[in-house]
């Protein structure tokens, strides 16, 4: 049999399930995760290069360890499940400071929106975030980073909200950057999380507007979006009754937009508030939350293709009922998971919970739900293309499972069943 040469500096072999989530077939893959038992995977500075059978692997390393110009590393996958690494596509890790008070008031009766009305809730983080120095927070961020990483998380987004005033938001912008290039090695690869930066400036109004929102979605548009464009990726705004209007919404959105952001949206979390409708009027990447999300409002982010981004670690928090994934899916829409990380509504860095919490309590098959936290993350990030799945051409991030079956996922609850993540 005559083997094509490949690229590769990088073989992980003897995998024993290879769950790859492929969205074109691939040879002797099955199912609808495209599995391939016996597996290897080849890559080349950080790209997937090949895959295919560990028996064909072999072949290929007989014949690349003839060619003086490869030098190729084998890494032995020992027998264990391997998939894409997870995304995050949802998270406010970057902060100061913690809310266990608010956590143990809402579980004596106290609302989330009572809370926030009482100045609480967002602002109480803000306060701290302002008063706490840069160095303090990127160490901060690198912790929570590393325990996502250790869950099997290889990209995460990250976005600001709690600085609230133009200095406090570009510092936090700078911060995503760093965590983005603190590991990035000579070749321009990095063995880092990618990390995802989103401008939520229009996460609450601070305490010195009150009484002059309007003054603040002005700078918002007219200082904070020209400024930081190249900064982050996305621009979110929390759409809700306690926060910002539709119509505000709107016009912080149009002129992202204008600007050259991609769009999320909180829509429809705390009540129905319009955003779920206005991210499919606007083409929004995802919409978030959904609670209150309406049938024809979910039927216009299908035919628009926006993500349906769901958050159960809110529910788990806030004891609130969980939205329903079943009714989302079989409507046709693309639905992802992700975990909200914040220290009011969703303190959890762990998305094999968040798995476990839509299998248990919102109709959820196992393989959507691996899904949704692999490529559909991806695509609620526009990063389908690049990561989510395993095929030739994309980046390498790969989540080595401690299990030999891929159904031990959301079976064996309550335990990190990660045993490393590969990236690049």
């Amino acid at each position: 049999m005559t083997i094509a040469p490949i690229k590769a500096d990088t073989m992980i072999r003897h995998i024993g399930q290879l769950v790859t989530l492929a969205q074109q077939p691939l040879p002797h893959a099955n199912g609808p995760l495209q599995i391939i038992a016996n597996a290897a995977i080849a890559t080349h500075h950080g790209r997937i290069t090949w895959i295919g059978s560990d028996d064909e692997a072999a072949q290929l390393f007989q014949y690349a360890s003839t060619d003086a110009a490869q030098d190729i590393t084998i890494i032995d996958a020992g027998g264990v499940v391997v998939t894409p690494g997870l995304v995050d596509s949802h998270t406010h890790l970057l902060f100061a400071g913690d809310r266990a008070e608010e956590f143990h008031l809402r579980r004596s009766g106290v609302t989330y929106a009572e809370l926030l009305r009482q100045g609480r809730g967002i602002l109480t983080t803000m306060h701290a975030t302002r008063d706490t120095p840069t160095e303090t927070l990127l160490e901060l961020a690198l912790a929570r980073l590393a325990t996502m990483r250790s869950y099997g998380t290889t990209t995460v987004e990250v976005k600001t909200g709690y600085g609230l005033d133009f200095a406090s938001e570009e510092r936090c912008l700078q911060i995503i950057h760093t965590l983005n290039t603190a590991h990035e090695t000579p070749d321009h690869t990095s063995n880092a999380m990618r990390v995802v930066p989103t401008f939520l400036g229009a996460h609450s109004v601070p305490p010195e507007y009150k009484g002059r929102r309007g003054a603040y979605v002005d700078i918002i548009i007219e200082q904070m979006l020209p400024a930081f464009v190249g900064l982050a990726r996305f621009c979110d705004v929390y759409c809700e009754r306690e926060a910002f209007t539709m119509d505000e919404t709107r016009r912080i959105l149009t002129r992202a937009q204008e600007l050259g952001y991609q769009l999320k949206i909180h829509a429809d979390q705390l009540s129905p508030s319009g955003g779920t409708k206005l991210a499919a009027e606007m083409g929004a990447i995802s919409a978030d939350h959904l609670d209150y999300a309406s049938d024809s409002d979910l039927d216009a982010l299908r035919e628009a293709g926006v993500v349906a981004t769901l958050l159960p670690g809110c529910s788990y928090t806030l004891r609130t009922p969980y939205p329903s994934a079943r009714r989302l899916l079989d409507r046709g829409l693309a639905v992802a998971l992700a975990t909200d990380f914040n220290p009011g509504t969703s303190y959890s860095e762990n998305m094999q919970m968040m798995l476990e919490l839509a299998m248990s309590a919102m109709g959820m098959t196992l393989e959507e739900a691996l899904a949704a936290i692999m490529i559909q993350g991806a695509r609620a990030l526009a990063l389908q293309d690049e990561i989510g799945s395993i095929e030739v051409g994309k980046r390498c991030e790969l989540a080595l499972w401690s299990i030999h079956d891929y159904h031990e996922i959301g079976y064996h609850f309550g335990v990190n069943l990660v045993q490393s993540v590969l990236i690049a």
